[in-house]
This record gives structure tokens, sequence and C-alpha cells, in this order.
């Protein structure tokens, strides 16, 4: 038996997606495929469309054979902390034998390169890279500078004439989302040391941040915003044809019912935290830090929405996404001192499932068999199976599950969703 694991967001799942889905199974040979999947908040620093399992069933009906939620403090997290959050749930399972991510190169020699590099961290390009973000460079464009200057360097790459284009080099690589992630993987695999081999499959989908639908595979940043601006209570027939007809019908479905959310549905719960918590309390949360405090703290009271907001304290240094990220990590309490400590103890995690197939058995029975930790199916039993560490990351998923409910009770006049009483999607 073997199993590939796929990490991912599916906010929500498309036809790229599939493709994917279908492309790791088919490379690496395997039976099953595992989804380590963000719960109900995203990487971006924001809620998801639809909540984590309405997702886990689009996934479930386009062939995952089981989804496992990644912990919100890494979901959230920065490309680093996402990919060893994630990586560690899939070493955790002790049955996965491939890894396979989507990347706009498609060229997995070129990503270990840079992977390594940022893993080794050797002194030059540690020097060069410091160099960068004291001139006030952002971190990830001081990154891809240095790590260029220090091959240019230690390669003896002679500096390009103008109007020779055959010696220029490509674009960045880390130009590009999908790929930064790719090598944040890779490193997360160097550093575990882990037997899992690495697949990478060239992006089909239109780019990350590309918002047109006339294309074959819409990237999903473009089904979000075209189903935004239809008014959110009917799924837009060009956003529905880049869906796979399942996750067409449930996202139609949470439409009718106004069960979808984005930023700006949270705004009173974000402006009250940054109302009442000191400057030195905001500094303290993940991924803020004192400058971006003060900053926050000085245009607090010409707040009018989280989007609005983000755009207003965003600076050449920090980016939208950092910022976004640090107000998700404000609303949601996670504290930066949590997750050096997590960093330090190598990034802890719990096996939740958020669903699974019944024709899975023989993966089910393999996790039980051979993952370091227990499978968490009923949320009742996580007092008496999960340790210590684990029951306080499951704590913060049912405290953010809360608060997504939450602001889809508001929105919608019925009852919150107990996450305490909720149960995997299952399907044949």
């Amino acid at each position: 038996m073997k199993t590939v694991g796929i990490i991912a967001e599916y906010n929500p799942f498309h036809k790229g997606h599939a493709y994917q889905l279908r492309k790791a199974k088919e490379l690496s040979g395997a039976d099953f495929a595992v989804i380590v999947m963000s719960g109900d908040f995203v990487q971006r620093g924001c809620p998801a469309l639809t909540d984590k399992y309405l997702r886990a069933e689009m996934a479930l009906c386009s062939g995952a054979d089981l989804v496992l939620e990644l912990p919100v403090s890494y979901a959230t997290g920065s490309a680093e902390t996402f990919a060893r959050g994630a990586v560690a749930v899939l070493e955790e399972l002790g049955c996965v034998d491939a890894l396979c991510f989507g990347s706009e190169t498609g060229d997995l020699d070129s990503l270990w390169r840079y992977a390594r590099l940022f893993e080794e961290e050797p002194p030059l390009y540690r020097e060069t890279l410091q160099s960068y973000l004291k001139q006030g460079v952002s971190f990830p464009a001081a990154r891809s500078r240095a790590a260029e200057e220090y091959w240019n360097s230690t390669e003896r790459i002679l500096p390009c004439s103008a109007d020779d284009a055959d010696c220029r080099r490509a674009a960045a690589i880390l130009d590009s989302p999908n790929n930064i992630l790719g090598v944040e993987y890779l490193r997360a695999l160097l550093h575990k040391s882990s037997r899992m081999k690495p697949l990478t499959i060239r992006r089909e989908a239109a780019g990350y941040h590309e918002l047109t639908l006339d294309t074959a595979m819409a990237s999903a940043s473009a089904i979000r915003h075209a189903v935004a601006g239809f008014g959110r209570e009917t799924l837009p027939l060009e956003a529905a044809a880049q869906l796979p007809k399942e996750s067409a019908v449930l996202l139609a479905q949470a439409l009718q019912r106004n069960e979808t959310l984005s930023w700006n549905d949270f705004s009173p719960q974000l402006f009250y935290r940054l109302l009442t918590d000191s400057q030195e309390e905001l500094a303290a949360m993940q991924d803020v830090g004192e400058e971006l405090a003060v900053r926050i703290c000085r245009n607090r009271l010409t707040f009018t929405s989280a989007e609005s907001f983000a755009d207003r304290i965003k600076t050449r240094q920090v980016t939208h996404t950092r910022v976004t990220r640090a107000l998700c990590h404000i609303l949601l309490g996670l504290s930066q001192k949590k997750l050096e400590e997590r960093r330090e103890a190598d990034y802890p995690v719990y096996l939740r499932a958020l669903g699974f197939r019944k024709s899975a058995g023989k993966l089910l029975s393999a996790v039980k068999r051979e993952s370091a930790s227990p499978l968490l199916v009923k949320t009742a039993d996580a007092a008496k199976i999960l340790s210590e560490e684990q029951r306080a990351l499951f704590e913060q998923d049912v405290a953010a599950a809360h608060l997504y409910e939450a602001a889809k009770a508001l929105k919608t006049g019925k009852t919150l969703a107990n996450e305490y009483t909720r149960t995997p999607v299952i399907l044949p």
C-alpha cells in the first residue's frame, strides 16, 4: 500500500486542485491520498470562504481519502511555519510515502537548490540577507536577492551586459507563491530527515493572484472574487464552471444558506480586540512585533473594516499579507511566545480527522498501526487521548472554529454550531 500526502487550503476546491490530486496519485503510484488542510482560517490571514467541513467534503468528493486539520497556529503562519507544521502532521502519520505539491516552476531541482541554501544558511548568504534587511527591504525580497548574490559570488558569475540576453538569469523563483511554499516543504523534509519522497506538479491553473475566470483552470482567488462580486447569494456560472460538479453544488448551497464569510464579517470582533488590547499585548501576538503594534495603535481609531484597515497600515517593508496575518493572530489571540516554544519543540501536532472515506479502511488501519499519535475522530475523546500540548493545539482550533461559526450565526440568524459535537464528514 502506498500513500501520498498533499498540503492544501482548498478555498474553495477547484478543478486545478482536482487535477493535482489525480496527478499526485498517478505520479506516486499511491493507493490513497491524505490531505493536510487549513481549518477555518487560512495562510493569507483571512477566514476561509466556507467552513472546514464543507471544504473537506469537496476534497473527498474528488478523490481524497482522509482529510486532517492543520492546527490554526501553523495554518495562519508564515510560509515556513505553515510548511513545517503541515509536514509534521504527515510525518506523525508514519505511513505517508510521498509529498506532492504544485509549483509554478515544476522543476524540483531548482526548488531543492533554494531549500538547501536556506536550511544551511552559509555565512556569506546570511550576511547578505542581514544587509538587505537593515536597508528596509522586506524579508521575501531580501531573501531572494541574497540568494542570487550568494550564487553569483560563489559561482563566479560575471555581471551581464545589458544587451546580452542569453546570460541573464531567469525571473526569480521566489517571486511565485507556490514556489515559495515548495521550497519550504523541501526545507521541512530536510529538517525532519524525512523518508517522504517529494514530487512537484507544474501549476496548470491561472496565476495565484490572477482574477480572471476566462481560463481552463482559474485560481481560487478568482473564484472567491467572483463570488464576492456577485452578491454572495448565487454562484456565478463562470465560477461554477471552474469547480468540479460536487464542489459547485456544495458551494452553491452554502451561498443559498448565506454561510460564506469574508474578512469583513469579522470587523466588529477585530475592532474590539484592537481597542481593548494594549500596545504591549498587541506586540506579543504572533507575527506582530513592536513596530507593527505601534502602527496599529496610531491608526486604530480610524478603523472602518478589517480589509480597509489592513490597507491603511501596510508599508513598503510590511506587506499586505503580513499585515492581514498579524491582524488574524490578534483576532484569534495567538501569541508569538507560544509559537516560538512550539518551534523549539519542532512543531508538535495532533491528528484531527475532518473527513474520510469508508473505502479507505486499509489507510485508516495503517494510521492506527503506524502513527505516533492517535487519530482524533470524536472531539469528546480529546481529553482522554491527547497529550497536554496536543490538547492546547486542539483547544485553539476549537476556539477558532467557534469564532468562525459565531460570525456565520450572526449572518444567518441560526444557532452557533458547537465544535465539540461536530463529527467528521464520512463518504462511502
